[in-house]
């Protein structure tokens, strides 16, 4: 089976906001001054999954909770598997409450410094300006605070919790600004998953959407792919989480599945299942030998942020500092005129215009339905670009279909959304063009004009609003 992972293609797809990325518990790291792990009890039970940083030692948040709950709680002998989940169990088998432990968690986690939590991960991830919607199963704070590190705003967090409502139903977000939807808890909501149990149960709401939040929430994953970083749930968890988030059957959908998981590889039976049930893993933490046109194996899902940072910044310079407006387009455009129409999308992104841009050959039925139709009716401007090769024969697929569509949905629209740009020779006037098109101011845009001038004349003439960094 080929394990070849295509970097040109996924960074793409970011870069259109088409990718969600889930992340979880392998990514949240804290730092401890080394003769504090060593005097500890720590030292004895997570030396081998520590990592030494000279004077500090980077372990596992949930690590460390759990040894700080056994020794705050903990009375006799420690669970043999020293992991939250069982040490949280043996001391409500000790009487410990539940509020008490949720109290000491949110302590721990509130008091640690920046500089006492390995943010490296989440800021990388905080930085790329395609992931407009940001899920975790993690109920520490660990993202939101990685932008504020940036200075980046962002909505206020959206926190699934049991039994209280997650959201207040009358708050409404910025869809200009990222949305982190928390959805076992989060320190900051009114409560959050620790056991294996609570998590199934926070699973079991997800899978009944009838929280405004979780309506929210598939809203805005819909036509979507699933990105899982650092998730290393359970056999039995695993499987059912990605059938829920993604809302459709493993065989047949439509969404893209990628797992960058530290253990999916290691646990035979998961990764025997995802791999023959159109999941692609990213391959993490195996020894196994490569094969030809096979992907480098990352230590962890940490290294594997590592290379995705690497990767946008060396195909992208586009970061979220920069200006950047709140109004989407569309380009549509004949297959035929893609190295043109790629150069203008290029100058809109370099200047903070979201753009999407479908770049598959394959214009079916199927993908307009699921996909395309969305966008062009969600998008703020519908730039047609007019050329020979699109207008040649109107049963053609971005004549027939996107544009017919764009001139229907113009009808119910207070102002006109059509931005039309001929490339080529082809006069304004000329018949085949739609009529309802040649009504409408049409500019005229070839390699040799300066792009640039074109992308600042587009804001400055349709008043993009600019969103604060």
């Amino acid at each position: 089976m080929s394990h070849s992972f295509n970097w040109k293609a996924f960074i793409y797809s970011i870069s259109n906001n088409w990718v969600v990325p889930v992340i979880g518990n392998d990514l949240s790291m804290v730092r401890l001054p080394k003769n504090e792990f060593m005097a500890s009890g720590m030292a004895n039970v997570f030396k081998d999954s520590a990592i030494d940083e000279g004077d500090l030692i980077r372990i596992n948040l949930y690590n460390y909770l759990a040894y700080k709950l056994w020794d705050l709680f903990g009375s006799g002998e420690a669970p043999s598997a020293y992991t939250l989940n069982k040490v949280v169990l043996q001391l409500q088998k000790q009487n410990v409450l539940e509020n008490d432990i949720n109290n000491a968690i949110k302590s721990v986690i509130t008091k640690l410094r920046d500089d006492e939590i390995f943010l490296d991960p989440y800021r990388m991830l905080a930085r790329i300006p395609g992931f407009d919607t940001i899920l975790t199963v993690n109920l520490d704070n660990f993202m939101e605070r990685a932008f504020e590190a940036e200075g980046l705003h962002i909505n206020e967090s959206i926190n699934s919790s049991i039994p209280l409502p997650a959201i207040d139903q009358d708050k409404r977000s910025d869809k200009a600004l990222p949305r982190i939807f928390n959805l076992m808890g989060n320190i900051r909501g009114y409560n959050y998953a620790v056991t294996e149990e609570q998590s199934l149960e926070y699973l079991y709401m997800l899978q009944n959407a009838t929280d405004t939040m979780i309506k929210e929430l598939f809203e805005a994953i819909r036509d979507k792919a699933i990105l899982l970083i650092g998730c290393s749930f359970p056999d039995w968890f695993m499987r059912f989480f990605i059938r829920i988030i993604a809302k459709e059957p493993y065989k047949g959908g439509i969404k893209t599945k990628y797992v960058a998981c530290d253990r999916t590889l290691q646990d035979i039976e998961l990764s025997y299942f995802l791999q023959n049930n159109a999941i692609k893993i990213i391959r993490i933490g195996t020894h196994s030998t490569l094969g030809p046109g096979e992907d480098k194996v990352y230590r962890n899902s940490i290294e594997f942020i590592d290379a995705l940072n690497a990767e946008w910044f060396g195909q992208t310079s586009v970061t979220r500092n920069q200006a950047r407006f709140k109004e989407k387009l569309f380009l549509s455009y004949s297959w035929d005129d893609k190295a043109v129409v790629e150069r203008l999308k290029n100058e809109f992104e370099k200047h903070g215009v979201q753009v999407f841009f479908d770049d598959d050959e394959l214009k079916t039925g199927d993908r307009f339905n699921e996909v395309i139709k969305k966008y062009i009716k969600d998008c703020d401007y519908f730039l047609p670009i007019i050329s020979n090769n699109a207008i040649q024969d109107k049963s053609r697929y971005v004549y027939a279909k996107e544009w017919r569509t764009a001139i229907v949905l113009n009808d119910y629209k207070d102002e006109s959304y059509l931005r039309p740009y001929i490339i080529d020779d082809t006069p304004p006037t000329d018949a085949r063009i739609p009529e309802e098109i040649r009504n409408i101011n049409i500019e005229k845009v070839t390699v040799s004009n300066e792009l640039e001038a074109v992308v600042r004349r587009f804001i400055a003439e349709n008043k993009l609003t600019a969103i604060e960094a």
